[in-house]
């Protein structure tokens, strides 16, 4: 049983439109996610505190930032939610073109060159969402119950961006399907 080309067209840029908000929400949660951190010490009795702040026997050691430039991770979850985007604003467009012709947009080799960005792009997106995830799951195992309520915010935010991104690359994959499909019936 043949599909229209033009149905086919339409569930791939409805595909590409879903992608590009799960892209620019993963965005917008993770480069709105900064946390400053304190790294905590005890005090010991012996020495002069007099320069430090002090809370029940609790200094601030260090202070800083969580932020894109910090974690490598961060920074690959980040850019790679970036890059989606663009990629994904360029191709709806020709999406758009494509449904109001009712076929795609130039030959088979073009439909193929698309299919292989779209794996390539779906493979960045895994990975990030990967990524992302790994580093909240090792950080929570390795520091336990010593997360504060910031931190644990922080990586809650960090962690559902990179379910978003997860996501997206799920749609990625439909859109190969649906892609492989069209190209494999003209």
């Amino acid at each position: 049983m043949a599909v229209p080309a033009r149905a086919l067209a339409v569930a791939t840029l409805v595909l590409r439109v879903i992608t590009l908000g799960l892209l620019a929400a993963s965005l917008t949660i993770i480069a709105s996610s900064a946390k400053t951190l304190y790294a905590l010490a005890h005090v010991d009795i012996i020495g002069d505190y007099s320069r430090f702040y002090y809370i029940v026997g609790i200094v601030p050691r260090e202070v800083f930032d969580i932020n894109f430039q910090d974690l490598y991770t961060y920074r690959y979850v980040l850019s790679a939610a970036a890059i989606g985007c663009a990629y994904t604003l360029i191709l709806i467009p020709m999406e758009i073109i494509a449904v109001v012709q009712g076929r795609s947009i130039g030959g088979t080799s073009a439909a193929r060159i698309l299919i292989f960005t779209d794996v390539v792009f779906c493979a960045l997106f895994t990975s990030g969402g990967a990524a992302g995830l790994g580093l909240v799951v090792d950080n929570q195992r390795l520091r336990g119950k010593h997360f504060d309520h910031g931190l644990r915010k922080f990586y809650t935010l960090f962690d559902a961006s990179c379910g978003l991104l997860l996501a997206s690359a799920v749609c990625t994959v439909v859109i190969i399907m649906v892609s492989v499909f069209r190209s494999s019936e003209g």
